[in-house]
């Protein structure tokens, strides 16, 4: 059973942001990891994933997963762990199938939340990062360092990610708190995925509510 299908019946974002609220109708709910298996995903270019006691593996290596069906306007609920001190990862959204023609294999037309463990830097944990997409300025892309580092839950314990693509907006909340946004998207639809990074991490309760 999962745990947070209640919360997301109703979700309050900072006044300012793109809400789903906004949305002429509630959406429809849809489990995207049924715990199990990875039945409804595909792994792309040799991704080191499984599942582990009901929970979703990267065990390291390059590569990526993504959904097999793509997504518009959403909201994506994900719960994720570093497993060893700065474990890298990303979240993929409105994403294209295809990949780069290199040694890491990630996707090549879409934009990535960041799923690193670090608070600094140019790229801290729950920043966005486009990936052959069309890019967005840098006036485009805010992110709170002091409130990421504030909710942040260090190595070995439970992160939460609520992502929200509305039209030309992207948001991220960590942990509750809304850390990004960025602004111009221009990719209007596309795979969620997950990507191997070099880093041990787990995912579980991954949610997305769509509005198409």
């Amino acid at each position: 059973m999962v745990s947070r299908l209640l919360p997301l019946i109703v979700i309050s974002w900072t006044a300012g942001c793109v809400s789903a609220g906004d949305r002429p109708d509630s959406g429809k709910l849809r489990v995207l990891f049924n715990s199990e298996d990875l039945s409804g995903w595909v792994i792309e270019n040799g991704g080191q994933f499984s599942v582990r006691k009901g929970l979703l593996v990267v065990n390291r290596g390059t590569g990526w997963l993504r959904s097999e069906g793509e997504f518009g306007d959403f909201v994506l609920d994900i719960d994720f762990r570093f497993l060893e001190k700065e474990a890298n990862s990303g979240i993929f959204v409105r994403t294209g199938s295809s990949s780069a023609d290199d040694e890491n294999g990630w996707p090549d037309n879409g934009y990535q939340v960041q799923c690193m463990d670090t608070t600094t830097g140019e790229r801290p944990l729950a920043s966005m990062i486009p990936y052959g997409a069309p890019g967005f300025y840098d006036t485009h892309h805010k992110s709170n360092l002091e409130a990421i580092a504030r909710v942040y839950r260090p190595t070995g314990e439970w992160n939460n990610c609520e992502i929200a693509c509305i039209g030309e907006t992207l948001s991220v909340k960590l942990n509750g708190e809304l850390v990004t946004t960025a602004s111009n998207v221009k990719n209007r639809r596309g795979h969620i995925g997950i990507q191997a990074e070099h880093g041990l991490l787990e995912f579980r309760n991954i949610i997305v509510r769509a509005f198409d």
